[in-house]
């Protein structure tokens, strides 16, 4: 037999969920210092490959990990804190000029979803399709998104990183 849910119980889940989502929320917008620069310090002093190899498995996992928990933690959201943004949203989704993109998001191929998430940013993709689309955005698309965004930017701060270290050496 399950134990009633208290207030107490109630508070300490809003308050994981808000430690968590401020994590999720920096990976997102912090990114660079957060992940790149700590990955092109990692390959001046290593060699570059290892760093590159290790880096992009351990930036596609923390994708893959954000990504779901949004994905999961997204109805939770809007049902307690975004009860208004949501009704906009449903209005929005429902008018003509919104519905092509909304389709797109929703119906669109996996091969442009991960376009878009090696573009911009896994996260902030799957914010964006739930907040427009409503519906849940699936594990393919959190994996294949993922690993389009972590391959091209683990690449990108590892080389720079190498070409650090190549200065460095240099003086």
């Amino acid at each position: 037999m399950a134990a009633p849910e208290t207030s107490t119980h109630r508070a300490a889940s809003a308050a994981r969920t808000g430690v968590v989502g401020t994590i999720v929320a920096a990976f997102a917008f912090f990114d660079a210092a957060l992940l790149g620069m700590p990955i092109a310090l990692l390959a001046t002093s290593l060699r570059p490959l290892f760093v590159f190899a290790v880096g992009a498995i351990l930036v596609t996992l923390l994708s893959i990990a954000c990504c779901r928990w949004l994905d999961h933690r997204w109805d939770d959201w809007s049902t307690g804190h975004g009860a208004r943004l949501e009704k906009r949203l449903d209005a929005m989704r429902g008018s003509r000029l919104m519905s092509r993109p909304v389709a797109w998001i929703q119906h669109g191929s996996d091969r442009l979803y991960a376009l878009a998430a090696a573009i911009v940013n896994p996260i902030l993709v799957v914010a964006l399709a739930r907040s427009v689309g409503g519906n849940a955005v699936g594990e393919r698309r959190i994996v294949l998104g993922s690993a389009a965004y972590a391959v091209p930017y683990v690449a990108m701060w590892t080389f720079v990183g190498f070409a650090l270290a190549g200065t460095i050496s240099a003086l």
